[in-house]
């Protein structure tokens, strides 16, 4: 659902501003990653903004997923999933070959960084944030999200 604002402008006519939600683009091979997220982030809004979660299961669905949509905001990526690299390629592709024009911010959310240290991944241009699965929380994730996507 779409929140929509109307203000009167002048001579009383209607301007509408459309709130738009966030879109969050999940990219993790765990189903139960997927139905914990959602359950988390139902009815939450950050900075007055409700959040549109889409799902992607492996790192060639999420880039499939990038190259025929624009306008996703953010990105919760698992680092392993087919591979022990596999979120570090898809965040190599945003920002190699994408051809979008706004980059989403990217947190890596992991299990195990596989072939990277958490300094390696800390220090990687490729990735705006991190956090160890073990270690989410709701209030971590919602404290994250509200860190990450621009204020209002």
């Amino acid at each position: 659902m779409v929140d929509e604002l109307i203000l009167l402008g002048e001579e009383n006519n209607p301007v509408e501003i459309k709130n738009d939600p966030w879109n969050i683009l999940v990219i993790d091979d765990d189903m139960e990653v997927h139905t914990i997220t959602t359950l988390a982030l139902k009815g939450v809004k950050i900075h007055g903004k409700a959040l549109n979660l889409i799902h992607a299961f492996s790192s060639i669905d999420g880039i499939a997923y990038l190259k025929d949509r624009a306008g996703i905001d953010l990105i919760l990526l698992d680092m392993v999933m087919e591979t022990q690299d596999a979120g570090l390629k898809v965040a190599q592709w945003l920002n190699e070959e994408s051809d979008s024009d706004t980059k989403p911010v990217v947190i890596l959310r992991t299990g195990h960084p596989g072939l990277l240290s958490t300094e390696d991944i800390m220090s990687n241009t490729h990735f705006d944030g991190m956090i160890e699965k073990s270690r989410v929380t709701y209030h971590n994730l919602i404290n994250l999200l509200s860190t990450m996507l621009p204020g209002a």
